[in-house]
């Protein structure tokens, strides 16, 4: 079962100016920044974060969503027994595990798992 969606990013090239932006204009508490990769911002119940095209699952652009698992191992089979096209597979060490891939109708979804 799927656990929460952990987080909707967008992939920005500018992260000094993106943060700015969304912390002056939205009024979000930045809650963790990994230089120009990754910038997390607390917006309730889900993390709202900025990713750099290297970080990104997405490199046209456009909104992420990342759905957090216990486990990530049967809906890795899930996703590969449906066809759908894998784009990345990235161990994260202590922060966790992603799955990033194309759902069937082209959108880009990416699964994490902590470890």
């Amino acid at each position: 079962m799927l656990k929460r969606v952990q987080s909707v990013y967008y992939t920005v090239k500018d992260m000094d100016r993106a943060v700015a932006f969304y912390e002056s204009t939205f009024g979000l508490k930045l809650k963790f920044r990994d230089g120009n990769k990754w910038a997390q911002f607390d917006a309730g119940n889900v993390n709202f974060a900025l990713s750099s095209p290297e970080e990104s699952a997405s490199l046209e652009g456009g909104a992420v969503t990342a759905f957090e698992v216990d486990e990530m191992a049967p809906y890795e089979a899930a996703v590969r027994a449906g066809g759908c096209e894998i784009l990345q597979v990235r161990d994260m060490g202590s922060h966790g595990r992603v799955l990033a891939f194309r759902d069937p109708e082209g959108n880009i979804v990416q699964l994490f798992a902590k470890t």
